[in-house]
């Protein structure tokens, strides 16, 4: 789905909460966890779900015998308007799907079906079917504008003021993360107890690290040819359960960035035309610049070639992740 269409997915679904429209069809997926998990709570709520209830069902997993949810969505609500079936992370947007799909063609009017999905191919005939008849809504991570947004939101509800500045460098730990976002803010709500407004010391307090941050230390250590930090910040991260696919595509953006950095910076842009043309805070645009001036533009091509090459050679099996980025790292150094 391209952007715009998911952007558009979502917006549907909240201006349908909000107008009290919800279709009796809707499945919630992308790559933003927090909030789908949010709003398949609201929705479920909206509909009357409770967990324990006779006329609401949850399916979770991917053991879901459909003929078994087929026979409870023919059994009518006791004295309820709806039989609400709640089903999350099963798998039936990815394969095994087709006879709900063929179900749903014509469901009984008090049934209302809603999935919570991690795994989803648009291709399928159960997804098809759900966008025909009712709601597919792509809940991608969101724009750092729209967190920013969220930020001062959830903080004039807690009676505390914080400056764009402060405000972007809790996003500078959390990432897009939702959920590290809320978790965050309210350990600052409850750390400025007595204050006002959230600075940004606090926040250096008492925010946690995020991983690209951590990433940046690791292209730090390897800029410095420090193989002994380099490598211990790649295992650091290992222990942690970051996939390293994950940490490959990170380095992939951030050699990206200074990659466009130095380009933009030879040919004579100024730091804040450079910031706007990159994406990346003005506030923080220095220290990208400074790391960007330790190579030259040829070298920045080459490593984030090489990086390029490296996830395509752990996709096609020709490496495993782990030891494929290990040795991408060392070819740095």
């Amino acid at each position: 789905m391209k952007t715009r269409e998911a952007r558009d997915s979502f917006e549907k679904l909240k201006q349908n909460l909000r107008n009290k429209t919800l279709p009796r069809m809707i499945l919630l997926y992308g790559e933003e966890r927090y909030l789908r998990l949010q709003y398949f709570s609201k929705i479920g709520e909206y509909f009357g779900a409770k967990k324990g209830d006779m006329n609401t069902d949850v399916y979770e997993g991917k053991n879901v015998n459909v003929g078994a949810v087929i026979d409870q969505a023919e059994t009518m609500p006791f004295l309820a308007e709806n039989r609400v079936m709640l089903f999350q992370d099963t798998g039936l947007f990815k394969s095994g799907g087709d006879q709900l799909a063929e179900y749903l063609q014509t469901p009984p009017e008090f049934d209302v079906f809603i999935f919570c999905e991690s795994e989803v191919d648009e291709r399928c005939k159960l997804y098809k079917t759900v966008k025909e008849s009712g709601l597919a809504a792509q809940i991608d991570e969101q724009t750092r504008e729209s967190l920013q947004s969220v930020i001062g939101v959830f903080l004039k509800k807690e009676g505390k003021r914080i400056s764009v500045e402060t405000a972007s460098r809790i996003l500078d730990k959390t990432g897009n993360d939702m959920a590290m976002l809320r978790s965050e803010l309210e350990k600052l709500v409850t750390y400025c107890m007595d204050k006002d407004v959230i600075e940004m010391e606090d926040v250096e307090t008492i925010c946690s690290q995020n991983i690209e941050d951590k990433i940046f230390e690791l292209l730090d250590a390897i800029a410095e040819k420090n193989a002994r930090r380099a490598m211990d910040l790649y295992y650091d991260m290992l222990a942690l359960k970051e996939p390293p696919i994950k940490l490959l595509v990170l380095m992939e953006k951030q050699y990206n960035q200074l990659l466009q950095i130095r380009l933009l910076r030879d040919s004579g842009e100024l730091k804040d035309t450079i910031a706007g043309k990159v994406g990346i805070n003005p506030y923080f645009i220095s220290s990208y610049m400074n790391r960007a001036s330790r190579y030259t533009s040829e070298e920045l091509r080459s490593i984030f070639e090489r990086c390029i090459q490296t996830d395509e050679d752990i996709k096609t099996g020709h490496i495993s992740d782990t030891l494929g980025v290990e040795t991408l790292i060392l070819s740095f150094l």
